[in-house]
This record gives structure tokens, sequence and C-alpha cells, in this order.
């Protein structure tokens, strides 16, 4: 399984004659392992929020979902903007998408913290 990050990482090495097709396709790959992903956070969601009567439970894992989105969408933002020759390079800017993707990670894991605590509640 590649990531995005390393994908990133090697089409920024391959010089002056980018490999954007490979990295084109991992983006791909992770667009689409997201996507499926999402279905599935959504059908438990769904369960959730329905027949299982847990709404609390269901209101956290649409918050994981949409935190992690922003997580991503952030960090492809970092990526493109860390490109040679695609952006100028903004020094403040990165830097405050750094600190973004750092307190989304931070939100994600107190909501997987609550989480972790209301299921077991629940119980």
């Amino acid at each position: 399984k590649r990531s995005l990050e390393g994908a990133h990482r090697q089409y920024l090495l391959s010089g002056q004659h980018y490999d954007f097709p490979s990295y084109r396709s991992v983006v791909h790959e992770v667009t689409q392992a997201f996507a499926a992903a999402s279905r599935e956070v959504l059908a438990v969601e769904a369960e959730l929020a329905g027949p299982r009567a847990q709404p609390v439970l269901a209101r956290h894992v649409r918050s994981l979902q949409e935190l992690e989105q922003t997580r991503l969408a952030t960090v492809a933002l970092l990526q493109v903007m860390g490109t040679p020759g695609v952006s100028e390079q903004d020094p403040e800017k990165l830097h405050q998408l750094k600190i973004k993707v750092i307190k989304t990670m931070e939100a994600i894991g107190e909501v997987l913290q609550e989480l972790r605590f209301d299921a077991e509640s629940a119980e």
C-alpha cells in the first residue's frame, strides 16, 4: 500500500523530469481508498443512528469522518504548495497549513478518546 506522502516525496525526487503519471496514479489510489472507507463509515454511522439507537456514537463517527476529510485535503494542499514550479512558495502559508494538520490530528485523537469512552459507557 503506497502512501500519499511517500509518493509525493518520490515525485519531487524525480528531478526536472517529474514523474507526474506515477504520482497521479497514487493520488487516484488514495482517493479511491478514502471513498471506499468513507462509504463504510457512513454505513456505520447510519447503523448507530438508526437500528442501534446510539446517536452520540454516530456523531463521533461523523466528526471523525469530517476531520479526516479536512486532514486529507490539507495534506494535499501542502503537497501542491511544496511542489517547485507549481505554486509560489509562501513559507507563512505552508506553516499555517502544517499547524492545521497538527491541530486536526489532535482533534481526531480527542474524538477517538470520546468515542471510546462513550462506547464503553453504552455497553
